[in-house]
């Protein structure tokens, strides 16, 4: 049989396994279930094995988190992304978090109400508010939201300012140095250019510690850094994995090496 005749009869066979959930979908939660996984597949660009449930990232049945503030703004993580977020730091224990793009610190605060024990420090990179120029080829947007609202405003004068300290640069050209090795987490949300994500990621690699720790993208799927995404994860083949619903990605990372965090 030829390939075309393959193709159509694939085809025409998924056109009716889809027809066939949609007639269900009012009355069998299996095939809203499948029509939602198949809705994933048509909108984002990292179906199949590497799209997984938060729940399947999670380890502890037990897990509680405290979030605030919860509601989103306007360019804000969503709000089960922030939960998400915070979920994926408490539940491996990070003591030590960095943050590349703080915007109005919702995320950063979050991040800091969720370090094991209660203490730790996370830090967070934004641009000078004086800035108006980047190293690296970007959109003008990445620039207008780093320096359109007090960065970590919603941080600031809470009980959490303590554990974070603000530091101030270009992800591109700041120097990483004396936080190398020394992350739990690092959480990319810096400018969204394929040149910025590859970058942020390259640094973000270096800064978790020997032990083990986490590496977590927001907007994974969305405009330069689904492009990065997608030529990197096809040189490497590296374990990592999109949460459904989300735009958010996570990565593993021990001895300076990628590893499977579902494997545990």
């Amino acid at each position: 049989m030829s390939s075309i005749q393959t193709l159509f009869r694939y085809t025409v066979s998924n056109f009716f396994v889809f027809a066939g959930n949609l007639l269900q979908y009012p009355f069998s939660r299996p095939a809203r279930h499948r029509l939602s996984q198949s809705y994933d597949a048509l909108i984002y660009p990292f179906s199949g094995d590497r799209s997984v449930e938060l729940s399947e990232i999670l380890q502890h049945d037990d897990l509680q988190i405290t979030v605030a503030p919860l509601k989103a703004r306007q360019h804000n993580t969503t709000e089960f992304e922030l939960i998400s977020v915070a979920g994926i730091i408490k539940d491996n224990k990070c003591n030590t978090v960095f943050e590349i793009g703080t915007f109005d610190g919702r995320t950063t605060r979050a991040i800091a109400m969720n370090l094991s024990g209660g203490e730790g420090k996370v830090y967070t990179l934004n641009l000078p508010p004086e800035s108006d120029t980047v190293s690296l080829q970007t959109g003008h947007i990445d620039v207008e939201l780093a320096t359109k609202v007090v960065s970590g405003e919603r941080f600031l004068n809470t009980p959490q300012e303590k554990l974070i300290q603000q530091v101030w640069g270009d992800s591109a050209k700041f120097d990483f140095t004396p936080y190398a090795g020394k992350m739990d987490a690092v959480f990319i949300d810096g400018a969204h250019s394929e040149e910025y994500a590859a970058s942020d990621t390259k640094n973000a690699l270096q800064l978790i510690k020997p032990e083990g720790g986490v590496i977590l993208w927001h907007d994974a799927h969305l405009f330069g850094v689904k492009h990065f995404f997608k030529k990197w994860l096809k040189q490497h083949n590296y374990p990592v994995y999109f949460i459904r619903r989300t735009t958010l990605a996570v990565m593993g990372m021990k001895n300076g090496q990628p590893y499977d965090i579902l494997k545990k």
